[in-house]
């Protein structure tokens, strides 16, 4: 008589997600509600200081999370972000600090346009972004797009700003007539 085995192979797995952040941190000029965190222990306590670029700690003070929102002055601010854990002894651990850059963009108008005039490069400050939005190719706008109001949006990690370009009509001019 032949036995038949049956073998059962079970995998269990466990994922982990972490975030990580690159030291200085980038965030928008203004930006609101930008969050910040550590692993959580839960018998630790956390004290977080916000400094430089006009930073505010909003929520999270004693957690092992914070919101904050930052300033108008673009920048890098060094140490704006610590962190020091206290562990259910009251002992506290080395403090963790963070660079922060605060990223301001700008676009550089252009226009009015007539519908045949030609492609104009786009620039934004600082350089290395990306232009979008109607009748944009390549980071530069083309006013054979036809007549109208443009919004076009400048963008750099994560950070925006725009821009208003006008393409106007020319005159219709009728046929030469003889008297």
């Amino acid at each position: 008589m032949k036995k038949l085995i049956t073998i059962l192979f079970i995998t269990l797995g466990l994922v982990a997600h972490a975030q990580t952040t690159i030291n200085p941190d980038t965030v928008c000029v203004n930006a609101i509600g930008e969050q910040y965190f550590v692993t959580n222990t839960p018998t630790s306590t956390y004290q977080w200081t916000v400094t430089g670029g006009g930073g505010t700690l909003q929520t999270g003070q004693g957690t092992n999370a914070i919101t904050t929102n930052w300033g108008g002055v673009s920048g890098l601010y060094i140490n704006a972000v610590e962190v020091v854990e206290s562990n259910a002894n009251g002992c506290p651990g080395t403090p963790v600090l963070l660079d922060i850059y605060i990223l301001d963009l700008s676009g550089s108008p252009i226009g009015p346009f007539c519908t045949g005039d030609p492609t104009t490069p786009l620039t934004g400050t600082p350089a290395g972004g990306t232009w979008s939005g109607t009748g944009v190719v390549a980071n530069a706008f083309q006013p054979s797009i036809g007549v109208g109001n443009y919004i076009l949006t400048y963008t750099m990690a994560g950070c925006s700003t725009v821009i208003n370009v006008v393409v106007n009509s020319g005159p219709v001019t009728g046929p030469i007539q003889h008297y």
